[in-house]
């Protein structure tokens, strides 16, 4: 099956939104908006939406849903940041900047992401997107990741990306 054309378009947009924005320093467990285009809305535990635009923050734990022709750009840590494409439906399940190296967790739903991790992060940043078929996990790198159709897809722009399938994910066997 043939990865979705619009990861391409990710890629490229996330890399230019994020270094744009590269002097914004997230605070621990949230990420800082930078950009917020068309229907982006914030759903809280209890399914109450939000707006979110530029310079909101979005707690762990929160999901962050776009409509048609939106999207949205999410600093979640000083070295790492997501770009939500349309009709996405991400949660981001872990920020924790106290642990060594930071342990950052991001849950695709459905739609597509692009992941920009800053050059060398590797040894100081865990950065992993969750989807239905397992976990990509960033190893100093810029990459794509999709979720069509119950299934997710990668797409490894620069550096490396480690796949764990699902029923190991779940096993426990990173």
């Amino acid at each position: 099956m043939k990865i979705p054309a619009i990861i391409t378009t990710a890629l490229s947009l996330t890399a230019v939104s994020f270094l744009s924005s590269s002097g914004v320093q997230a605070e621990p467990e949230s990420g800082d908006v930078t950009v917020a285009v068309g229907d982006v809305r914030f759903i809280a535990d209890d399914g109450t939406a939000t707006p979110l635009k530029k310079g909101d923050k979005v707690a762990v734990g929160g999901t962050v849903k776009t409509g048609g022709q939106s999207r949205a750009v999410i600093v979640i840590t000083p070295r790492s940041a997501i770009r939500v494409s349309e009709n996405s439906e991400v949660v981001i399940e872990t920020v924790n900047e106290n642990s060594k190296p930071v342990d950052v967790m991001i849950n695709l739903k459905d739609g597509s992401l692009g992941a920009l991790i800053k050059p060398n992060a590797a040894g100081e940043l865990d950065f992993k997107v969750r989807t239905p078929s397992g976990v990509a996990a960033a190893r100093g790198t810029f990459y794509a990741v999709v979720v069509s159709e119950g299934k997710g897809y990668a797409q490894v722009k620069e550096g490396q990306v480690e796949i764990t399938p699902a029923d190991e994910e779940e096993d426990g066997n990173q």
